[in-house]
C-alpha cells in the first residue's frame, strides 16, 4: 500500500514542476519585453536585470503554485486511468482513496509552505523589487518626464512639461527648476523644447523661446530671455541604489497588515467621534436654547440682531459645519477603503495557498474522469477552472476594495465553491468509476453545436421557406 502511495507522488511530481514551468514561463512573458529594454535603451548590466529577474519570481510563484497542483494531479490521475492502473486497483479491492492521501499530504505541506512564503518571503521581495526598478527608472532620466507631472527624482532638477512627444521628443511648455550647489537658483521656461539622449545616463534639452529668472545669493533678480538654451542633464554611471522605508500593502506581511488595521480602525473611531460632535453641535445649542453669537449665528437670536441678519449667520455656520462634516466623512471614507484593502491582502496570503487543498479534491475526480489517453481534455479542464477561479477571485476583490463584500468571504468564496465541488465529486469518485461524465458531456454539447448550424438559417437544412431554385 505504501509503495503504491510512493508512486502515485512521483507520478505528481514530474507533472507539478512541468506545469509550474510553463505557467511561470507563460507569466514572464509580459515582462520580458521590459527586462530586454533595460538593457538595449538604458544600459543595465545584464547582472542586474538578472537580480529582477529573480526578485520578480516570488510573485509569480505564489500563484503558479496551485495551478501546478491541480494540472499535476489531472495528468497524474489522467494518464493512470487512461493505462487502466486506477481499474487494476479496484478490481483488487483498493480503495481511490489510496491515491487521494498522498496527494493531499503534499498539498497541506505546499499550503503550508506557501503561507510562511507570502508573509516571510514574498513581501521583501516585492519590496525590493519595487526599489530596484526605481532606481533603475533613474538611469534614463528622458523616461521620467510625463506630461503635467513634475519629475523631481532627477538630481538638481525639477522639471515639468504641457505636452511630450515620445517619438519625436518634442515638447511644449517646459518649466525647469535648476538648483545646482555652489550656483544661483535658475527657473526657465520655454515655449518649446527637444529632448535629445547621449547616452544612458545623460541626455540634453534643447529649449526654445523662453526665459531664464535667477534669483542671486545677495538677493538680485535677474531676467534673461532667450531664442535657444541648452540644459545637460547627467547622470551617474553607476546604478544608484536607495533603500525606500516606505511598503505598499503588497510589500508587508500579515501581521504587519493586521497592526495598520488595527491603527487605522482606531483613526476611524476618532473621526466618528468627531463627526458625532461636530454634526451634533448646533442642534444641541437649539434645544438648549443657548446663544451662540461670536459674529457666525445665534440660537435664538439676540433682541439686537434683525431676523434677515440672524438667518444669514445661521446659514453661514451651519455651512461651515457642513463643510467639516464632508471633509470627516471623505476622511473616514477614505480609512475604510485603506482598511478593506489590508484586508483583502491578508486574507489572500491564505486563501490562494489553500487553492492547493481545493484543486486536489477537484483534480482526483476530473482526472478520473478523463478516459483513455485524454491528456488534452485533461489541460483544457484544467486551464478552464483556474480561469474560473481567478476570475472570480479578481472580481471578489475589487467587491472587497470597494467595500461591497466582506473581505474574508471575497477571499475565500472561490474556495468554498469549488471545495465543495471538489468534496462531491471525490464523494462519488470512491463508488463510482465516472464521477463526472466528462465524454458524455463533450458528446452533447458537439451534437448541439451540429443541430445548431444546420438549422441556422441560410443553411441547406435550415430553409423553412424560400423559391425552388
Amino acid at each position: 500500500m505504501k509503495k503504491l502511495q510512493v508512486y502515485t507522488l512521483r507520478e505528481f511530481i514530474a507533472p507539478f514542476l512541468l506545469s509550474c514551468g510553463i505557467f511561470t514561463f507563460v507569466m514572464l512573458l509580459d515582462k520580458l519585453l521590459d527586462l530586454l529594454d533595460m538593457i538595449v535603451s538604458k544600459g543595465v548590466p545584464v547582472r542586474t536585470v538578472v537580480e529582477v529577474f529573480l526578485l520578480l519570481l516570488p510573485s509569480m510563484v505564489a500563484v503558479v503554485i496551485p495551478m501546478g497542483v491541480l494540472a499535476g494531479v489531472l495528468m497524474a490521475v489522467g494518464r493512470m486511468e487512461a493505462d487502466l492502473e486506477v481499474t487494476a486497483m479496484k478490481s483488487s479491492g483498493i480503495s481511490i482513496f489510496v491515491l487521494i492521501k498522498p496527494l493531499m499530504l503534499a498539498a497541506l505541506l505546499l499550503t503550508a509552505t506557501m503561507v510562511l512564503f507570502n508573509n516571510y518571503v514574498l513581501p521583501d521581495a516585492n519590496h525590493m523589487a519595487k526599489n530596484l526598478l526605481l532606481d533603475i527608472g533613474t538611469m534614463r532620466p528622458t523616461a521620467k518626464i510625463i506630461p503635467g507631472m513634475f519629475v523631481e527624482d532627477i538630481e538638481n532638477y525639477r522639471i515639468i512639461v504641457e505636452e511630450k512627444d515620445d517619438l519625436t521628443g518634442e515638447l511644449e511648455n517646459v518649466v525647469i527648476h535648476e538648483r545646482v550647489p555652489g550656483m544661483p537658483g535658475r527657473t526657465i521656461t520655454a515655449l518649446r523644447g527637444r529632448m535629445e539622449p547621449v547616452s544612458a545616463n545623460r541626455f540634453r534639452l534643447v529649449l526654445s523661446d523662453g526665459q531664464m529668472h535667477e534669483l542671486t545669493d545677495n538677493g538680485e533678480y535677474r531676467k534673461l530671455d532667450f531664442s535657444v538654451y541648452t540644459v545637460e542633464i547627467v547622470r551617474s554611471d553607476e546604478l544608484i541604489r536607495q533603500d525606500r522605508d516606505n511598503r505598499g500593502d503588497r510589500e508587508l506581511s500579515a501581521g504587519q497588515m493586521r497592526a495598520l488595521v488595527d491603527s487605522l480602525e482606531k483613526q476611524v473611531e476618532l473621526f466618528e467621534d468627531s463627526l458625532l460632535n461636530t454634526g451634533s453641535a448646533p442642534i444641541l445649542a437649539l434645544i438648549n436654547d443657548s446663544t451662540i453669537f461670536s459674529g457666525r449665528t445665534a440660537f435664538p437670536p439676540p433682541d439686537s440682531v434683525d431676523a434677515r441678519t440672524w438667518f444669514n449667520l445661521s446659514r453661514n455656520y451651519l455651512a461651515q459645519h457642513s463643510g467639516d462634516l464632508r471633509i470627516l466623512a471623505d476622511r473616514i471614507a477614505s480609512l475604510q477603503r485603506s482598511i478593506s484593502r489590508y484586508k483583502v491582502e491578508i486574507q489572500k496570503k491564505y486563501s490562494i495557498p489553500f487553492a492547493c487543498i481545493v484543486f486536489v479534491l477537484l483534480g482526483i475526480p476530473l482526472g478520473l474522469s478523463t478516459r483513455k489517453g485524454s491528456a488534452g481534455i485533461a489541460l483544457g479542464v484544467s486551464l478552464l477552472v483556474i480561469l474560473a477561479y481567478y476570475l472570480f477571485l479578481i472580481a471578489g476583490e475589487q467587491l472587497a476594495d470597494r467595500r461591497m463584500m466582506p473581505a474574508f468571504l471575497s477571499m475565500w468564496l472561490p474556495n468554498i465553491i469549488l471545495g465543495a465541488f471538489g468534496v462531491v465529486l471525490t464523494a462519488r469518485s470512491l463508488h463510482e468509476g465516472n464521477p463526472l461524465p466528462l465524454g458524455r458531456l463533450l458528446a452533447a454539447s458537439r451534437s448541439f453545436f451540429t443541430k445548431f448550424r444546420d438549422n441556422k438559417p441560410g443553411t441547406a437544412g435550415g430553409l423553412k421557406e424560400g423559391r425552388s431554385v
